[in-house]
């Protein structure tokens, strides 16, 4: 639901407003949630190292430039680049980390790919939109600083676990956008509407915040390669919701990849 929520949310305020924005929501109310349950605590100086490489890799530079992305592009289209995560890391840990990955899981990868390659439609695409390339590539290079992070929170050491990092890990990916968006633009108009305010509690709360956290701890729990490719379930869902309620089109060759997607997740859980 995050990425037609957005959409709606960057109608009101620049990307970079935005993002500083969501960031604050959602680092003020997961430090929040730590304290009232008693689980908060300073890190570590062992503990920078993650803080640092999910705080500015997987919550500050990718939020910022899917936002950025998401401003040039539909929100069907944003969230398929966003998601091409299993590009970068079932390879990458299959040869760096040597993780275990059976025929099945390639096939899997294989349809994968190939049903975002379809929804892509790169043949189709305007390669002398300025815009639209610019868009993509933000995408593109958000999806890549994803990818490092889940193979840093999957094979470095963690001393505390997810939830009592998480606060810490928002604080540093907001302060960067806080201070660029000050220096960028310091007088920028902000229309506060209904709209808006929504859109921020969910993309705040729940999307950085919750979201965050929770797939923090599937990634520590499986292989990258199977929670990359579970996560592709995300654009799929987004795709469904952006052609409900934002009017995108979805047609055959939509429907095809969605089943190609489907069919590869099918593959990994076996």
């Amino acid at each position: 639901m995050a990425w037609p929520i957005n959409k709606i949310g960057l109608a009101y305020m620049s990307p970079l407003w935005y993002t500083a924005i969501r960031l604050i929501v959602g680092t003020v109310t997961m430090m929040a949630i730590v304290i009232a349950i008693n689980k908060f605590s300073l890190p570590k100086k062992k503990d920078l190292p993650l803080i640092a490489i999910i705080g500015l890799l997987q919550i500050s530079i990718y939020i910022l430039l899917a936002n950025v992305g998401l401003a040039y592009l539909p929100a069907g289209r944003s969230s398929l680049l966003a998601y091409t995560t299993p590009l970068w890391v079932m390879p990458a840990a299959t040869l760096f980390f040597n993780e275990e990955t059976g025929w099945l899981r390639w096939v899997g990868f294989a349809l994968g790919i190939a049903g975002l390659v379809v929804l892509l439609c790169p043949w189709e695409m305007d390669w002398t939109n300025s815009r639209t390339l610019f868009g993509s590539a933000m995408l593109l290079l958000a999806s890549l600083c994803w990818a490092i992070s889940m193979l840093c929170a999957r094979y470095m050491q963690w001393s505390k676990s997810p939830l009592e990092l998480i606060p810490w890990q928002l604080l540093i990916g907001t302060l960067p956008i806080l201070a660029l968006a000050l220096i960028k633009e310091p007088s920028v108009s902000i229309h506060w509407d209904l709209p808006l305010i929504l859109s921020l509690v969910y993309t705040g709360f729940l999307v950085t915040g919750l979201s965050y956290w929770s797939g923090i701890v599937v990634n520590r729990a499986l292989p990258t390669s199977v929670v990359s490719l579970g996560f592709l379930l995300v654009p799929v869902c987004s795709l469904i919701v952006s052609a409900i309620f934002m009017h995108e089109v979805v047609n055959l060759p939509t429907t095809v990849a969605m089943g190609l997607i489907l069919a590869g997740l099918v593959c990994v859980v076996i």
